[in-house]
C-alpha cells in the first residue's frame, strides 16, 4: 500500500512540473518584438527670414497613425552651431502629424531634427532649409571642398553603413565607423555633407554612440544620384574626409 501511495504522489509532482514548463514555453512562443516607428519630416526647402515656416511630422506604425505620442519636438539649429540649438514643442494636428510654426532669425542653411517619443521608442529624423540667401563662404566652400588640402594623422578608416535600399522622404539610419591604427576612433567630431550636383549641401551632424560608431537620420528629399561626404575631426588636429555616392529611389 505504501508503494502505490509512494508511486502516486512522485507522478503528481511530475505531472505538475510539465505543465509548469508547458505554460512557460507558451508564454515566450507568445512575445512579440515590438514594431517600430516610422517619422516622416516635413519642410520646406526654402523660406525667407522672419516668414512663419510650419514643421511638420508624420508618425505611423504599420501603416497606422500614430496619434498618442508622448513628446515631439523640433530640434533647430543653423549650420556649424548646433551647440545653440533651439527646442520647438509641435502639438498634434490630425492623423499621426505634429505640427509647429516657427520663424527663422536670419539668412543661412538650418537644420530641422525632429525628435519623437511614443510606445516606448524614439526616432529623429532631420532635414535642411536654406532661409533667405546664403553666404558667399558658404559657396566657395562647396566649390573648394574637392581640394584635399587637408593634413593626415596616420591612417584613419571612414565607413559609412547605411541600409541597401534608400527611398526618398523616409528616415535612414547613416553610421559612421572610424578607425584609426586598426582601433576605434573615439571622441571626434563627424558630419556630413550631402547634396545632389548643382544643389545646395545639407550638413548633418552625427552623434558618438558605441566607441568609433557616429550615427544619425537623414531624410532624402527626392529621388536620385546624391553625394555624402564625411567630414571628420578632433581636438588633435585631425582633419579627414571621404565621399561615398549613394542612389535614392
Amino acid at each position: 500500500m505504501k508503494k502505490w501511495m509512494y508511486a502516486i504522489i512522485v507522478s503528481a509532482i511530475t505531472l505538475a512540473g510539465c505543465g509548469e514548463t508547458g505554460n512557460k514555453d507558451n508564454d515566450t512562443s507568445q512575445e512579440v518584438a515590438p514594431v517600430a516607428i516610422e517619422a516622416v519630416l516635413d519642410i520646406p526647402e526654402k523660406a525667407d527670414p522672419g516668414q512663419e515656416v510650419a514643421l511638420a511630422v508624420t508618425v505611423t506604425q504599420v501603416e497606422e497613425f500614430v496619434d498618442d505620442a508622448n513628446e515631439v519636438k523640433f530640434e533647430i539649429w543653423k549650420e556649424g552651431q548646433k551647440e545653440a540649438s533651439e527646442m520647438v514643442v509641435a502639438e498634434h494636428s490630425e492623423k499621426g502629424k505634429y505640427i509647429a510654426n516657427y520663424k527663422f532669425p536670419e539668412d543661412g542653411v538650418f537644420s530641422v531634427q525632429s525628435h519623437v517619443t511614443a510606445r516606448d521608442m524614439h526616432t529623429m529624423p532631420t532635414k535642411t532649409i536654406q532661409i533667405g540667401h546664403l553666404e558667399e563662404e558658404h559657396h566657395e566652400h562647396k566649390e573648394d571642398s574637392d581640394d584635399h588640402g587637408h593634413s593626415h594623422h596616420g591612417d584613419v578608416s571612414i565607413n559609412l553603413d547605411m541600409p541597401d535600399h534608400v527611398q526618398a522622404n523616409k528616415q535612414t539610419d547613416l553610421v559612421v565607423h572610424l578607425e584609426k591604427d586598426e582601433q576605434p576612433l573615439s571622441n571626434a567630431a563627424v558630419r556630413l555633407e550631402i547634396f545632389q550636383q548643382g544643389a545646395n549641401p545639407a550638413w548633418v551632424d552625427t552623434a558618438e554612440g558605441a566607441k568609433g560608431e557616429y550615427k544619425t537620420e537623414y531624410q532624402f528629399p527626392a529621388s536620385g544620384e546624391y553625394t555624402v561626404r564625411i567630414h571628420v575631426e578632433n581636438d588633435e588636429g585631425l582633419h579627414e574626409h571621404t565621399e561615398v555616392k549613394v542612389t535614392v529611389h
